[in-house]
C-alpha cells in the first residue's frame, strides 16, 4: 500500500497540514523575529526520534525516487546513522533531543534546503516558532536564532493551539497502535527511514 492510500498516511498528512498551518500562524505573530527561511539550516542538525508512521512516509517516499538520487540519498543516511550510533555510544537516550554535533540530515542539500520537504516529520514542520507541550507546560521551545533563552513570548493562541496539535499527533499514534501497526525496539529517526523499509511497519 503506497503513502497516498493508505489511511493512517492520510490521517499524518492532515496532522502534517495542521502544524504547516500553525507554523505559519506563528510566523504571522511573532513577524520579524521568525528569521526561517531557505538556506537557514541550523535546526537540520538536531537529534530527534520519529514515529513509526513517519519513517513509513518517508521511506515510501524515498523509494519513489529517480534511482540516482534515491542512492545518493541512502549513502547520505547510512553515514548519518554511523554518526548517530557514536553519538550514542555513551549513556544519551534516543528520546533526547540534542544538538547533532556537526551531523546533518541526510536530505539535507547543499543549498541549504530540504531534499525531501513533502515528506518531512512533524517536528520539522514545527521548529522555528515557539512550540508548547502540554505535558511539560513549564517548557516552551524555540529557535534560539528567533528567540533568545528566557526571552518573553507573547501569543494568546499558542496554548490552546499547540495542545490540539499534540492531541493531534497522540490521537494518530493511537490509532496506529489499535490498528496494529508495527513497532521496533530501535528508534527511528531521519536517516534509518531513508534506509529502511519502514513501509513494512504499516498495518
Amino acid at each position: 500500500m503506497t503513502e497516498q492510500t493508505h489511511p493512517l498516511i492520510r490521517q499524518l498528512e492532515a496532522v502534517c497540514a495542521r502544524a504547516d498551518a500553525e507554523f505559519e500562524r506563528g510566523r504571522s505573530v511573532h513577524g520579524a523575529r521568525i528569521l526561517c527561511a531557505a538556506g537557514c539550516s541550523s535546526c537540520c542538525s538536531q537529534i530527534f526520534q520519529i514515529t513509526e508512521v513517519e519513517a513509513a512516509r518517508i521511506a515510501a517516499h524515498v523509494a519513489q525516487l529517480p534511482p540516482a538520487d534515491r542512492d545518493l540519498l541512502q549513502s547520505r543516511a547510512r553515514e548519518n546513522v554511523r554518526k548517530r550510533e557514536w553519538l550514542f555510544s555513551g549513556n544519551e537516550q534516543w528520546g533526547d533531543s540534542l544538538s547533532g554535533g556537526g551531523n546533518p540530515c541526510p536530505a539535507l542539500t547543499t543549498d541549504g534546503a530540504c531534499g525531501m520537504y513533502e515528506a518531512r516529520p512533524i517536528m520539522c514542520r514545527k521548529f522555528g516558532v515557539p512550540i508548547f507541550n502540554p505535558d511539560k507546560p513549564q517548557n516552551v521551545m524555540a529557535c534560539e536564532l528567533n528567540f533568545k533563552p528566557g526571552e518573553a513570548i507573547e501569543d494568546a493562541q499558542l496554548v490552546s493551539n499547540q495542545t490540539a496539535l499534540y492531541r493531534a499527533q497522540q490521537q494518530l499514534q493511537a490509532d496506529w497502535n489499535e490498528s496494529g501497526g508495527g513497532r521496533d525496539d530501535k528508534p527511528w529517526c531521519i536517516a534509518r527511514a531513508i534506509v529502511e523499509d519502514a513501509t513494512k511497519f504499516l498495518p
